[in-house]
């Protein structure tokens, strides 16, 4: 336990019993964007019309030429911005971000500039289900998602323990810590 921050050591209670804790594999959490993959393909989009804008040019006064260069260096730092910020904002986040499965409830916590503490109580639970989409097949990692009792609607965010080494195992402990709880 030394690894943890003393904040989240701090939230425990005393008569709670810390079953596992880890952290995301560093690969694979960068690249899971979540609801960013949507700014990532539209700078990716933005940075190739402006390559294909600037080739196709026909040739113009040195006054339009500056002018154009420069919207187009506007247009090309919001796109770049855009491609690599999600990625960046996920590398700054993973030095925040720990998971921790006790035998009352499971604690998130991650954040890029803030940090956040998600705290979710079993009895709030309603289904855990391990998730590997592609980024997982790659790195040999998988997300276990938590439906909650408060009724998250599909597109609301879902508490996820994201990049695990060892989802399937994550899985079972907890599985089991709720049915040992729930008994």
């Amino acid at each position: 336990m030394e690894e943890l921050p003393k904040n989240i050591l701090s939230i425990l209670r005393g008569d709670e019993q810390l079953l596992w804790w880890g952290r995301p594999v560093f690969k694979s959490f960068i690249l899971h964007l979540g609801s960013m993959w949507g700014f990532f393909f539209a700078g990716s989009l933005l940075i190739a019309g402006i390559m294909a804008a600037s080739s196709i040019l026909p040739p113009m006064p040195i006054g339009m030429l500056y002018g154009f260069s420069a919207v187009l260096t506007i247009q090309a730092t919001i796109g770049l911005l855009m491609f690599i910020g999600p990625i960046i904002r996920n590398v700054i986040a993973y030095n925040n971000t720990f998971y921790l499965i006790t035998n009352r409830r499971i604690l998130i916590q991650t954040g890029a500039i803030g940090i956040d503490t998600r705290i979710i109580e079993f009895d709030k639970i309603q289904e855990i289900y391990v998730t590997m989409d592609f980024i997982d097949k790659i790195f040999g990692t998988g997300s276990i998602k938590i439906s909650t009792a408060a009724g998250w609607p599909e597109h609301a965010y879902m508490p996820t323990l994201t990049a695990l080494r060892n989802p399937h195992k994550v899985h079972n402990i907890l599985q089991s810590a709720m049915e040992e709880r729930n008994h």
